[in-house]
């Protein structure tokens, strides 16, 4: 379970390379993940929501359920004449991962088998609804996703002319366009339906039109915490004598990190709704418009 997977790690260095850094020992890989992932997340939860962008990458299984947002890749057993088969066991044949489709038993029978695509293909469920944002225009009858729910727009997003602006004097006082569906306090039962749980079933194959073969992490991110990564775990080697490459890739990867918390770049990173933990604040006061 981890936001990484080691074929993750082919786009950055040679398996034989990495092998031999972490001793063939996977458990080293998973901790130094882990260390760096906490280390990315240190600068970025301040905006973003670090919770749905490190969400696990993990095999798909027939058995689970599924939600919005959730990633699986692509893995199975390689095929093997003297293994007996029965209705959704996964199997590897010729670099692609079949499922079981008749029990079977011998030499590989393509018509007892649906191929599901190829090893380490990346698929993740699908937004049935756009997701539900405080600063969109709604109108009745419009639907939203939202924290494992649809909803249904009740009333229309108000429009506020400038003499309401004016009534709040300043631009901070400005309420936000949209009641969140799941807010209680605020009556949202007013503003939106009863809400709709929105799940995949197990058993829901990744060719399903409610999956889609992508990868929906941020590819920077994937790309930096493979760099933060690769320097933690070349440090248990040599601590004063880590590979120039190494500290360079990290360095960099530290700099982009300050520049995503600072604002000065924007990655494709969720955002926490509504906007919190600003480093800087706007305001002032709402502008007059005269007109003669």
């Amino acid at each position: 379970m981890s936001y990484l997977i080691p074929n993750d790690y082919k786009k950055q260095i040679q398996d034989v390379n990495l092998q031999q850094v972490i001793t063939s020992d996977l458990t080293i890989l998973s901790a130094a993940q882990l260390a760096a992932q906490a280390e990315a997340v240190s600068y970025l939860r301040q905006k973003y929501d670090t919770s749905v962008e490190f969400s696990d990458l993990n095999a798909w299984s027939s058995l689970k359920v599924y939600n919005v947002r959730d990633r699986v890749y692509l893995d199975a057993v390689t095929y093997s004449s003297t293994t007996s088969y029965t209705i959704n066991n996964l199997c590897l044949y010729n670099g692609v991962v079949f499922i079981c489709t008749a029990a079977t038993t011998g030499s590989f029978d393509l018509t007892k088998w649906t191929a599901l695509g190829s090893q380490y293909s990346i698929f993740s469920v699908v937004y049935p609804y756009p997701l539900f944002d405080y600063t969109a225009y709604y109108n009745v009858g419009d639907m939203v996703y939202w924290k494992g729910y649809t909803y249904k727009a009740l009333v229309q997003t108000p429009l506020l002319d400038h003499d309401t602006l004016l009534q709040y004097d300043r631009i901070e006082a400005i309420p936000l366009n949209n009641i969140a569906p799941d807010d209680t306090k605020d009556g949202a039962a007013q503003y939106w339906g009863t809400k709709t749980a929105y799940t995949i079933a197990a058993g829901t194959l990744p060719t399903n039109p409610v999956w889609l073969m992508t990868d929906n992490r941020d590819q920077q991110m994937v790309m930096y915490l493979i760099d933060l990564t690769l320097y933690h775990v070349h440090t248990r080697i040599a601590p004063r004598n880590i590979p120039e490459l190494r500290v360079k890739r990290y360095d960099d990867a530290i700099c982009w990190l300050k520049m995503c918390a600072k604002g000065e770049v924007t990655p494709a990173l969720p955002i926490i709704q509504p906007k919190q933990g600003q480093r800087i604040r706007y305001g002032g006061n709402i502008k007059i418009i005269n007109s003669f």
